[in-house]
Formats: C-alpha cells, sequence, structure tokens
C-alpha cells in the first residue's frame, strides 16, 4: 500500500503563514484525522495550548530556542466548576493519537513554583509512540508527563483531565538531544521511553531537594532509560535524587551518564515507603562526574546485569524509530 503523501501546513504568528496559530492549524485537519500532516512553525512566541489528536504529526519549529509555545497554567488554578486545575488539565501542548514527532522549537509552562502554582505541565505525551529531538521542555514540577496513567488515583479527581477514564494504554516514546528542565518529579508516567544524549537540568531549588524522575511503570515494563545524558542544573551540591517510584513497579536506569555534584550520594529516594525498595528497579552503570556511583542500585535490580539487557532494548529502540 502507498504511503499517503504528507501535507504542510505553515503556521507563523505574523500572518504570513497559513495559521498563525498550531492551534488553529490543528483545528484545519479535524475533518481528515488519519492523514499525515506536518506542522512547520515559524520563530516566535506563540502563547496557546494545542490539544492533538491525529494519526501521524510531525511538528517541527524553525529554531530551536527562538520557536517557543508557552502557558502559564498550574494544577492549582481553578477551573469552572472546581476547584482546581489539576495536574493533568494544566499542558501547555498535548501530544494524543498515533504517531508523534516533535523537533526543534521549546515548549514550557511559566505558571512557576509548584508549592505556590502547584503541578504544571510542559508536555502531556500521550501518542502511542512519541519522538522528540532537540527540543527544549521547561517547567518547574511535573514538566514532561509521559502516559500512562496509573490504574488507580491517591487522591479524589487525582487524575481529572483527557484520559481519566480512559483504558491504561502502553505509550513508547524517544526522547533525543532534548533539554529538560525541572525541579519535583519533573519526568514522570508509566511510558516505556528513553532518554538519548539528553541535557537534564534540576532548576531553582537550591535550598530544597529535587527529584528527577517519578515513574510508576507497569509491572514487568522497562520503563525509563537515561543514556549518554548529563544531568547539570543550578541546584545545591547533594540535593538532587535521579528518581523516586511514584507506583512501586516504577522502573530507571542511567547509563553511562554525566552527573554533577547536585546529585545525592544515594541517588534514589523511596517515597517514604520502605516497602517500594522490595519491587522498585532502578539502576545506574557506567556513570562518571562527581554525582556518579558505579553500579548504584535500588530495589530488585543488578546493576551490572542490568546494564547490557538496557544497552539490548535500547539498539532495538533506536532501530524501530530509524535513528541508527
Amino acid at each position: 500500500m502507498a504511503e499517503l503523501e504528507r501535507k504542510t501546513l505553515v503556521v507563523d504568528e505574523s500572518g504570513r503563514g497559513d495559521y498563525r496559530t498550531l492551534t488553529e492549524a490543528v483545528a484545519a485537519c479535524a475533518e481528515t484525522p488519519e492523514l499525515p500532516v506536518r506542522f512547520y512553525i515559524k520563530h516566535g512566541i506563540y502563547e496557546e495550548r494545542p490539544f492533538i489528536e491525529l494519526a501521524d504529526y510531525i511538528i517541527e519549529g524553525e529554531y530551536r530556542n527562538a520557536t517557543v509555545i508557552t502557558a502559564s497554567v498550574g494544577g492549582r488554578d481553578p477551573w469552572p466548576g472546581e476547584a482546581k486545575t489539576g495536574t493533568f488539565r494544566s499542558e501547555t501542548l498535548f501530544l494524543g493519537g498515533g504517531k508523534a514527532v516533535v523537533r526543534n522549537l521549546t515548549i514550557q509552562n511559566n505558571a512557576g513554583d509548584g508549592a505556590k502554582a502547584g503541578q504544571a505541565l510542559a508536555v502531556y505525551a500521550d501518542a502511542s509512540r512519541v519522538l522528540m529531538e532537540d527540543v527544549n521542555l521547561y517547567g518547574n514540577q511535573d514538566t514532561l508527563f509521559t502516559a500512562p496513567l496509573p490504574l488507580q488515583e491517591r487522591e479524589k479527581n487525582g487524575f481529572r483531565g483527557p484520559r481519566e477514564n480512559a483504558p491504561r494504554l502502553d505509550t513508547t516514546q524517544y526522547y533525543r538531544c532534548c533539554t529538560i528542565r525541572g525541579n519535583i518529579d519533573f519526568i514522570f508516567g508509566g511510558a516505556n521511553a528513553v532518554f538519548d544524549s539528553c541535557r537534564i537540568e534540576p532548576w531553582h531549588h537550591k535550598t530544597g531537594i529535587c527529584y528527577i524522575t517519578a515513574p510508576s511503570t507497569p509491572a514487568g515494563k522497562p520503563g525509563y532509560l537515561f543514556v549518554d545524558c548529563t544531568v547539570a542544573g543550578n541546584c545545591a551540591p547533594g540535593s538532587v535524587y535521579l528518581g523516586r517510584p511514584w507506583r512501586a513497579d516504577a522502573a530507571c536506569y542511567w547509563l553511562d551518564c554525566s552527573l554533577s555534584e547536585e546529585v545525592c550520594a544515594g541517588g534514589w529516594d523511596n517515597w517514604h515507603d520502605p516497602e517500594n525498595e522490595k519491587t522498585a528497579r532502578f539502576g545506574e552503570y557506567g556513570s562518571t562526574g562527581p554525582g556518579s556511583a558505579p553500579a548504584r542500585a535500588f530495589g530488585s535490580v543488578d546493576s551490572i546485569a542490568e546494564a547490557d539487557a538496557q544497552r539490548t532494548m535500547l539498539a532495538r529502540l533506536r532501530a524501530e524509530f530509524g535513528l541508527v
């Protein structure tokens, strides 16, 4: 079967493109959501919250640092008829549907300090396959949510949002050469996700504690892999944890990464529950830098043995995403 031709829609806030906003361009595809499309976004500041449910789409910016999609919505903001917006309605950009590719732009949520604004997503990544390359993701608490949601919420209406009542479907996600910035659980969720050659920036928490990841990996799934990444932000030495388990079977592995002195000696936190140490699968191998600890592990992981399995999975996913 011949591949469908991909149309390109140009987004330009100056009015010299097909549409002035990405939201308008996406709406123009509503009657043909199955057709592949490319959204090319000219440089500019786009204050909007695009929500995308298409089968196969590419979002590409003109300049990585000068094409910016931005919003300022926090989980504690009011919501019509309800007390608050909540985490999963706060996103700047929602990626749903089938295959989503995002390249060469910046996506941010400027709601501010999570202690005041609450959780504030830059991206809610829920497409079945997500590829991001050369993208900046900036936020504070909960910058990047990698779907699916856990099966059960811990507080009433805690999952209020577009997928609260939807089946929990696996997603496969790949982030390459991206910069991801935040402070509390700023990469979290149940996806099978690779972060390849990314810069991870713990940010704006010099006197407090920072948690980079909070996976909620379903039992038996691979979870997160960070490979050839750099952790370097502006936090105090010893104040940053590589991760903590949002759910008991959380999985996260760091392979051949460079870790600054910001990373604490223990590396991992059990989220105030020692029982998580029996089931979570957190490991590290081949790290360098003052924050590294060779073969550091947490939970049911043999860190050295796991390294080979992670390299095998990495090779398979690179091939699947055409990155070899």
